[in-house]
């Protein structure tokens, strides 16, 4: 009876927002609807050339079947990226796809989006099906992206697959005054724990609700995550342009009996606790369009140097037993608890980005680093990009990882990288 009461909540908000937006836009859709479809799409063909760090622990996790008779490795990928958009005035269908080819014996499928989305106004949508949603204003990190997929701060830019879940929005522009703005949103989201891979309980369905002002020129989002089984989080953001040519932004959440995992005797500890996590940053565009983004993050569930040099420890302990069944057991736990690209607590991430230097079209290269303040190791990377028409690009990225053995970025199994791409859009 609870889920029920919750189940007409929601279903009385959505209602209520078609109905103030219809009356506060009275129009009626034309006869003939203009219908529109969009065919796009792109192939990155990859090549990866890696320095493997044979003394890694990771590395030799990784590898204790079969172990490379060099640290020089390579690999070839191919990513299709197939959309699909179909618009009429109200009407809207999206599709989003992605395919992973190693080899014949290594390939993969995903479905990145494919939703639908009704616009009973101008100002209200009604949405449904799979679909990426993009809250808070970071560019590396997002300590409010509840609803977002899991970001890489090393690809921020990185298209990921979205979450099967109901919308409904509402936007209201004010012609005058300090609030310019104001835009509701409300997402169901099917429950992670599926019975039998399909099934659902109705009591595990999450909420989550975002509330946007633009206020004195201040975009400010409030957010709220109600959930039964996952932690529930609140959280808040914002972006302002403190002159024409600098912005600052930030976020701050804060989560309820989130599951934080450490190694104790050699096994997985998880205890609930609540955490918060907060970004403060800003972006400058100079005089000759070059873009500076810096940012620190924070957070609390993040391991400390103690906790960090214990689980790697672990992992050196059981590369070194030559124990088939103890090594499963490290590179489980390594996979299941601590895949996370910024494992730690404290990090600086700097982006400096100057299209066409030297009068070079088409050319844009940039130069970013991540430094993990608390053990003082960090990844450098530049990225060469080149443009020469609109249907096809080239990418030089080569990536470098510095620090102490006992470190985070230098733990881990690769020391240097370098992608070559060739991206193809139709």
């Amino acid at each position: 009876m609870k889920f029920i009461g919750w189940f007409i909540i929601v279903l009385l908000f959505a209602l209520s927002i078609v109905t103030v937006a219809q009356e506060g836009n009275e129009y009626d859709f034309p006869a003939e609807q203009e219908k529109k479809l969009e065919l796009n799409g792109n192939l990155d063909v990859k090549y990866y050339m890696f320095n493997m760090d044979q003394k890694s622990a990771q590395y030799r996790l990784q590898f204790y079947k079969n172990l490379p008779s060099s640290s020089l490795l390579s690999q070839y990928k191919l990513e299709p990226y197939l959309n699909a958009e179909y618009r009429t005035s109200d009407l809207g269908f999206v599709l989003k796809t992605h395919a992973s080819y190693y080899s014949d014996t290594d390939a993969r499928f995903d479905l990145f989006e494919a939703y639908a989305s009704f616009n009973p106004s101008f100002a209200t949508t009604l949405q449904a099906g799979k679909r990426v949603y993009s809250w808070g204003k970071g560019y590396a990190f997002n300590p409010v992206g509840f609803v977002n997929p899991v970001k890489d701060p090393e690809n921020p830019e990185l298209a990921q697959a979205g979450i099967l879940s109901a919308s409904a929005e509402y936007i209201k522009s004010f012609p005058s005054g300090a609030l310019q703005s104001l835009a509701l949103q409300l997402i169901v989201i099917t429950p992670d724990n599926l019975i039998n891979g399909r099934y659902g309980e109705l009591k595990n369905i999450d909420f989550a609700f975002k509330s946007s002002f633009l206020l004195w020129d201040t975009d400010i989002d409030l957010m709220a995550y109600y959930s039964k089984e996952n932690p529930k989080r609140y959280g808040i953001d914002f972006s302002t342009n403190i002159k024409e040519n600098i912005e600052i932004h930030g976020e701050f959440s804060y989560n309820r009996s989130v599951t934080r995992y450490s190694l104790r005797d050699n096994r997985e500890v998880g205890e609930k606790v609540d955490a918060s996590s907060y970004l403060i940053g800003f972006r400058y565009l100079g005089e000759t369009n070059t873009t500076i983004i810096a940012e620190y993050y924070h957070s609390d569930a993040g391991l400390t140097n103690n906790e960090f040099e214990n689980y790697n420890s672990f992992l050196i302990r059981s590369a070194e037993s030559n124990d088939p069944a103890i090594i499963k057991q490290a590179l489980g736990i390594n996979q299941s608890y601590f895949k996370s690209s910024s494992l730690m607590r404290d990090y600086l991430y700097v982006k400096v980005t100057q299209p066409e230097p030297f009068d070079w079209l088409y050319f844009t290269p940039s130069v970013y680093t991540i430094y993990n303040l608390s053990d003082k190791s960090f990844l450098v990377a530049l990225t060469l990009n080149y443009k020469p028409s609109t249907n096809i690009e080239f990418i030089l990225w080569p990536s470098t990882l510095i620090g102490k053995d006992d470190s985070e970025y230098g733990s881990r199994q690769i020391k240097e990288k370098v992608e070559l791409w060739m991206r193809v859009f139709f």
